[in-house]
């Protein structure tokens, strides 16, 4: 029986192709009981009154799959949001500045091809990007695109931008077999870092001396933590045994959120683990889904975009220490997905990134959702 750990930017952009083999594959890993049960968190349908299509766009020929993978707020009301057509075969970055009201496209170097699959932005003018196919990073400088650093081989799965000289570049497999391995830029050079961080997948920084990352392994994942130096392996005993992990997201020392997949006999369960400083506890679940990736919700709560699997159509579900939100099913006729979501506190709204399916190709597509009145969610 094969593992799969969905690539998050085919997963947003063709969740038709993302479930039926365009994705990393592993060898499975026997799935241990979670928690107790909960209620299943509802689906609902995407409506007016919740999220809406802000834009809609399509790259070049009819019969390309466009889509958005990652989005980043750069501001109260401002956000960066990147992606591309054909993840995984010829394609064409793509990078789009939403500035409250319109989107405008950016200029990247000339002659770059491959996806952009995740971008990390310390300011509005410190903004980085990555191609996991392309294996390159851009770097924003508040004027123009340029280009960082580009591998010759290996893909890219993580990129973790503390400042402009503290950025964290990952690449390695599903499996924890070493690709592009781990590299580090100080604002002069990049350095390729070995030891534990060598098959580090994903990576996320409350500051730049509280750095916490999963790595993946051939028959376990893990969690390391960087406190300025070195990269140390965290205890989370039977929490996140059998888990497959996706995506982490650091707030602070003492609140960090990873979420992650089970599969047994067939079927998947998504799992949610947070560390309060002391110990990991998992939020109980019984949702059937392929996590993407985490963002900061509103009023303490978590958010994470998924692919239902029962079908093919996009998930945000939220969550906070005590329990689950109803979650948000985006559907378009033939198939949609989501990859990313960002909150912009000012304007009091959610951008979620992703695509949907058409009868030729695939359209890229933002989708907004207006935040009400500030509430208690984890109080409730």
């Amino acid at each position: 029986m094969l593992r799969i750990r969905l690539i998050a930017a085919l997963a947003g952009l063709v969740p038709v192709l993302a479930l039926t083999g365009a994705a990393d594959s592993a060898l499975a890993r026997p799935a241990v009981p979670g928690g107790p049960s909960a209620p299943v968190a509802r689906a609902v349908k995407a409506s007016t009154s919740a999220f809406r299509v802000l834009v809609s766009r399509h790259y070049g020929t009819a019969a390309n799959a466009s889509g958005y993978s990652v989005i980043v707020a750069t501001g109260t009301r401002q956000a960066w949001v990147f992606g591309g057509t054909n993840p995984g075969g010829p394609s064409m970055p793509v990078a789009d500045r939403w500035n409250g009201r319109t989107m405008t496209p950016s200029a990247l170097p000339p002659g770059l091809t491959g996806f952009i699959s995740d971008a990390s932005a310390p300011s509005a003018t410190d903004i980085w990007a990555a191609s996991e196919y392309g294996g390159y990073v851009l770097h924003w400088n508040g004027v123009r695109w340029k280009l960082a650093m580009r591998w010759p081989r290996g893909t890219i799965t993580g990129l973790t931008a503390v400042s402009a000289s503290n950025v964290w570049v990952f690449g390695t497999t599903a499996t924890g077999l070493r690709g592009t391995g781990t590299w580090h830029f100080n604002g002069k050079a990049w350095r390729r870092v070995g030891g534990a961080a060598a098959s580090i997948y994903r990576a996320s920084a409350a500051s730049g001396r509280d750095i916490w990352a999963i790595a993946a392994g051939p028959k376990a994942d893990s969690i390391l933590v960087n406190r300025g130096r070195s990269w140390r392996p965290v205890r989370t005993g039977r929490v996140l045994a059998g888990v497959i992990l996706h995506d982490v997201l650091a707030i602070s020392a003492d609140s960090v959120w990873v979420v992650g997949d089970e599969v047994s006999a067939g079927s998947v369960r998504l799992v949610l683990a947070h560390w309060n400083g002391t110990s990991w506890s998992r939020i109980p679940t019984r949702m059937r889904a392929w996590p993407r990736r985490l963002a900061r919700g509103p009023n303490g709560t978590v958010l994470i975009t998924a692919t239902s699997a029962a079908g093919a159509s996009g998930l945000i579900l939220q969550a906070g220490i005590h329990g689950w939100r109803p979650a948000v099913t985006i559907q378009s006729d033939l198939g949609s997905g989501v990859a990313d979501v960002a909150m912009l506190r000012r304007a009091r709204s959610l951008l979620a990134s992703g695509g949907i399916l058409t009868r030729s190709g695939g359209n890229a597509v933002i989708w907004m959702r207006r935040l009400g009145p500030v509430h208690r969610p984890d109080a409730e």
